[in-house]
Order: C-alpha cells, then structure tokens, then sequence
C-alpha cells in the first residue's frame, strides 16, 4: 500500500529516486511513475497537417510512419519537439500560430513510391524490426473476382494477382529487397496474415494453404528458408517423387494436415484404454467427424520461439465469407470448429491441440499470455506493455468480465479469437499502463484499432487517486458541433514522450487530427 502514500509532486519524486534505489529489476517500473505527472497536458486540434493516413509510431519511437491517401507512396518523418521562445512567461501565452503546424512536431525524412501504377500500399500493415531500422510493408493489385480452382488452392477464395512485400530502411528509405506472391490471398488487414519475431517472418497463404518461413539478413535480404504446407520436409516432395507417387495433387492430403490427423487419431485412441470401447470411441470422436477435421483449414500463424509455431485451424467457410480484406475479419468463433496447435517446426510434429473452447489453453492465456506475444528484440518499451499475466488490474478486469458472463464455454470462445496474437498490434505507451491509468477501453485502448468516436472527452484517471482525472484526450474538432454521420477514430500514442495525435475520420468529410503534447 506504500505505492498510494508516494508524493504526486515531480521535483519531491526526482528527489526520491536520487535517494532511494529500486528493488532489483524493477527500475524501469519505478520510472514509468513518474509518467503520472508528465501527462499531455494541451491540444492542438484541427493541426494543419499533410493529408496522409498515419499507421504508427515504431516501437523505439523514431519514426512515424505515414501512407498517401492514393495509396502509392511510403512517408516517414521523424519525431521533434516543439520549441519557441517568448519575450515574457511562455506559460501566459498562447503558442504563436507558426508553431501549430504538423512539421513543428514531425520532420518529413522522405517519402518514397514503391508501389507501380497498379499496386496500392496496404494502409493497415506495417512491421518493423528495431534490432536493424527495418521495417516491412506491403502492396497488393486490386482483388480478382475470379476464384477459379487452380492445382493446390482453396476452390472459392478470391485472390490477388500479386502482393508484394517490401523491406526498407527506415534511416534512409532505401527498399533493401522485396518478396512477392503471385495470384495469391494473404490477409495483410492489421498484419494479421504474416507475423515477426527476432529475424523469422512467417507469412500466410491462405489461398495456398502454405506457411512460408523467411529469414530478414542483417544485408537487408528477405530468405525463404522454409515451406510448410503441402510438405513439411525439405525433401517431402523428392521422396514422394522418387517413389514414383506422381498422383499427389488427388491422392494425398497435404502434409500438415497429415500431421493434424495423426495427432487427432493418437489422441483419441489413448483416451481409452480397453480394446472394445476404443474403437466405438474412434467411430464417435474421430471418423464421424473426419471430414470437419479434413476441411480445416490454417487461418493464422504466429511464432512462440524460433522452433515453434501457434497455428490457428479454422473452418474454410470462414475465409470464404469474409471477403475483401479491408471489410475486417469474422472472428465468430462461436459456429465454427476451430483449433489451436503447437508445431515444431524442427521435428515437425504437432506438440499439443486444443479446441477454441478448452478451458486449458484459457487457464494459459490467462497465465502466460506474454509469452503468446513475447520477443526477445522487443524495445525496453514493449516488454512493459500491460496484461492481465503481468498486472494485478488487468487480471481484476478480465476476472469481473469472466463472472459477468453468461456461459463460461462462451466467454473462453470470446477470449481464443484473440490468439494467435497479432504482431505488434499494441501501443507501449505509459499512458495504456493499466497500474497507473484507468481509462474506458470501448473508446481507446493499446490495440490498434480503429473505434467509434464519442463527442466526449476520453478521460485518464489515476488509479493511485480514483478520483484524480490526469489528462483528456478530445477526437475531432474544438467546436464542439455535433452531427449524425458515423464517425471513426484513432490514435497513436508516442511510446515515450507526452505526444498523442488523435485521428478523426467522417464519411465524406476532411480528416481531423489534433495533437496532444506536454506544454
């Protein structure tokens, strides 16, 4: 309880700390207190600002990266703080009209057109990979409506006559190397279809059903240094060859799907120890529902360590159904099978299944979920974002959620749509610390989406004083006005500084972007 008697006052902290040592791996904690007195304290609304579609800030807090709004061309800038100077109190004084300006806060580095005539930059993904300043985006064609069967492919899942994958350098824009797949459907909404950890990308094929593993050289090269689908094996396809199995295409399952099986089948039969009842156990469990298991079908993919793999099979409809990928992802989890497998990718063998309704993998979740979004090249920032395995708040939140819940089977349902998780998808900002802000996560989270706007202030309230609003964050424009049409926001927190920028998106209306600094 010592924590709720410490002084709220900055210079009485920063005597504290000159005086008082941290207990042993807790200093960058005790740090990030001290954001509870450096809050964004003044907005600027309505900023006038180049006319681009902000992603993110990187998670080293750099870059911020931007795309045009015709979707062709790459902009970075650089973050910088506002200065000025006055002949009297600058704290009296409204700031000079000079200094309400984007490029007062962001020094444009460069803006690059990496995309030809008819690709377009997918607006909603973007990797980057600190260790090196890279950072990865793709490109797409528009999407073909013919969903012609071809030798491999998912019959009925439209596809892209190519997407490509761009590695840059962010220090320079310099476009090290590039990978691209040909009449291909990869789901690059929110990076939900390719997944970075250390120097490893993984990228989803859904249209192929086929996990490519490449390997990001510190030259700037892009690698394929595996495949796992069709084959799991390097030399999967030569033996099958050399044995003279010509027919593949109709007579084989593919390998992990195999492997999927296999594991399914042993599974079930160990479940049952007498000779009699196993085989009425493997007519119930596994052969009536043969055909589910052999229409599943890989939805998601994300890395647990270099050797491991969290794979997501969902049913095919699902991919089918949803369509363009701007038009969002179906999670409902709650019609369709789907399950959860670890996958060496060394022995290549399935490791363990869950169900999306096993109350073990919840139990882990719950536990261990940093270790669903843990990497070893993650900024001293992102190893502090907050969950419910690492901060008591989180965990009181989730566990008032879970009692609320109307059906248990459900509400673990609900949680699983949330694995495998999605890389880099959330903000490490202080300010989305849940020990020292509690805020209303329907309108603004660390999750990079975008949300309903409200004509209310976002309030940021301490959780040392419950009733102590620290900061405001207030979308859109300074007036006030209020209307009907639907409108979006976003924000995008600096994983650092006191800087936010608040997006406002209405349907046939200019953007509104209001930046949120510490005067």
């Amino acid at each position: 309880m010592a924590r709720f008697f410490r002084s709220g006052n900055l210079a009485s902290r920063v005597f504290d700390r000159q005086l008082l040592s941290p207990r042993p791996g807790a200093a960058v904690n005790t740090i990030r207190q001290f954001y509870e007195n450096l809050v964004p304290s003044y907005t600027i609304y309505d900023i006038d600002c180049p006319d681009y579609s902000f992603r993110k800030f990187t998670d080293d807090g750099k870059y911020l990266v931007a795309f045009s709004r015709n979707h062709q061309n790459l902009i970075v800038y650089c973050p910088i703080w506002l200065t000025y100077s006055c002949n009297e109190d600058c704290d009296s004084h409204d700031l000079p009209a000079k200094t309400k300006k984007f490029d007062s806060f962001f020094k444009q580095l460069y803006s690059i057109p990496p995309a030809s005539s008819n690709e377009y930059i997918c607006k909603d993904f973007f990797l980057y990979m600190e260790c090196n300043q890279f950072g990865l985006f793709a490109t797409s064609t528009a999407q073909s409506n013919d969903s012609t069967a071809t030798e491999g492919a998912i019959h009925g899942v439209r596809s892209f006559e190519k997407i490509t994958f761009y590695l840059v350098r962010l220090e320079d824009g310099v476009i090290l190397d590039e990978k691209a797949f040909c009449n291909d459907f990869i789901n690059l909404s929110h990076s939900i279809g390719a997944y970075l950890y250390e120097d490893l990308l993984c990228i989803v094929s859904l249209r192929y059903q086929t996990v490519h593993i490449l390997q990001i050289r510190d030259s700037g090269n892009l690698v394929e240094v595996r495949r796992i689908g069709a084959f799991c094996r390097e030399d999967d396809e030569l033996f099958l060859h050399s044995h003279a199995q010509t027919g593949y295409g109709g007579s084989f399952l593919p390998g992990i799907k195999q492997r999927l099986l296999s594991y399914i089948f042993r599974k079930t039969w160990n479940e049952v120890p007498d000779q009699t009842l196993r085989v009425q156990h493997l007519k119930k469990k596994f052969y009536f529902h043969f055909q589910d298991y052999v229409d599943l079908i890989i939805w998601k993919v994300q890395f647990l360590d270099r050797h491991h793999l969290f794979i997501e099979f969902g049913s095919v409809d699902r991919v089918i159904k949803f369509g363009s990928v701007d038009r969002g992802v179906s999670r409902s989890t709650d019609q369709n099978l789907a399950f959860f497998a670890v996958y060496n990718m060394e022995t290549t063998d399935i490791v363990s299944l869950y169900e999306n309704s096993s109350e073990e993998l919840y139990s882990l979740f719950e536990q261990f979920y940093d270790h669903f979004h843990a990497n070893p090249q993650d900024s001293s920032h992102g190893k502090f974002i907050s969950s419910h395995s690492n901060d008591v708040h989180a965990l009181d939140q989730l566990r008032t959620i879970k009692n609320k819940a109307s059906s248990s089977s459900q509400f673990v349902k609900k949680m699983m749509a949330s694995l495998p998780y999605t890389c880099q998808s959330q903000s490490p900002s202080p300010y989305f610390d849940l020990s020292l802000f509690r805020y209303d996560e329907k309108l603004i989270s660390a999750i990079d989406r975008h949300r309903h706007c409200t004509e209310h202030p976002i309030k940021f309230i301490s959780v040392r004083q419950p009733n102590v609003v620290k900061f405001k964050i207030k979308p859109g424009s300074d007036s006030g006005a209020s209307d009907s049409r639907a409108k979006r926001i976003s924000s995008l927190f600096h994983p650092f500084f006191p800087l936010a920028l608040s997006i406002q998106e209405t349907y046939m209306q200019p953007t509104v972007v209001n930046i949120h600094f510490r005067r």
